[in-house]
């Protein structure tokens, strides 16, 4: 069962700003063989990303940010959404497929544009108040979900018609059951040290 998701609960902007870095992941299994031919395997057919937040030095507040989260998701045993400092609107990419009954899932489409490849991410928290969805280029009225991308299009059109735009939260938990902090400035008044948190990782969870 996938980690149940606080959707009332997002990363502050402050948080962002002080400095992320992360990585994308996925999980192949490679085998060689004793005369050097090499198969591989996916394992994973979806990429998951991983942020490391924390690390550039924040003052106490924003630190304090960073603890309430660590509490109020029980240490990383609930999540809570993120606006990917690289990768948080759908661009040009947005798409969507039928999934039948009138009922369309958000995608956001990544091409790689000397071959046309393309891979489909699937969009389960669209950021509602920017949502908007169009048929052929046409603004239309369309009600989504906002915790699973999934809603209807009025007239129903055909999924090659529609893209959209806006933007998407990643929904992430904390990866470990302990956070790292050090104090990198000191000084006698509280509010004015500064915080890193040397191993503070956040993982996407797929849903």
């Amino acid at each position: 069962m996938s980690v149940t998701v606080l959707d009332d609960v997002e990363l502050s902007h402050q948080i962002i700003e002080a400095g992320v870095k992360g990585r994308q992941i996925r999980r192949n299994q490679r085998v060689s063989t004793a005369n050097g031919f090499e198969s591989v395997n996916i394992v994973w057919d979806k990429t998951l990303r991983e942020y490391d937040i924390g690390i550039g030095p924040l003052r106490r507040s924003a630190w304090q940010e960073i603890e309430a989260l660590f509490e109020v998701t029980e240490g990383g045993a609930y999540g809570f959404l993120l606006l990917d400092p690289k990768d948080s609107s759908a661009g040009t990419g947005g798409r969507v497929v039928s999934l039948g009954g009138g009922q369309y899932q958000l995608l956001k489409r990544y091409i790689e544009p000397r071959s046309a490849r393309y891979k489909d991410r699937k969009v389960t928290r669209p950021k509602l108040s920017t949502l908007q969805v169009l048929v052929s280029g046409v603004p239309t009225s369309a009600s989504f979900d906002a915790t699973t991308g999934k809603g209807t299009i009025s007239g129903s059109p055909a999924a090659n018609l529609v893209t959209w735009t806006g933007q998407l939260y990643t929904p992430v938990h904390f990866l470990n059951d302990q956070i790292d902090w050090e104090m990198v400035a000191a000084g006698s008044d509280p509010d004015g040290r500064f915080y890193t948190g040397p191993q503070v990782t956040l993982q996407e969870i797929r849903e």
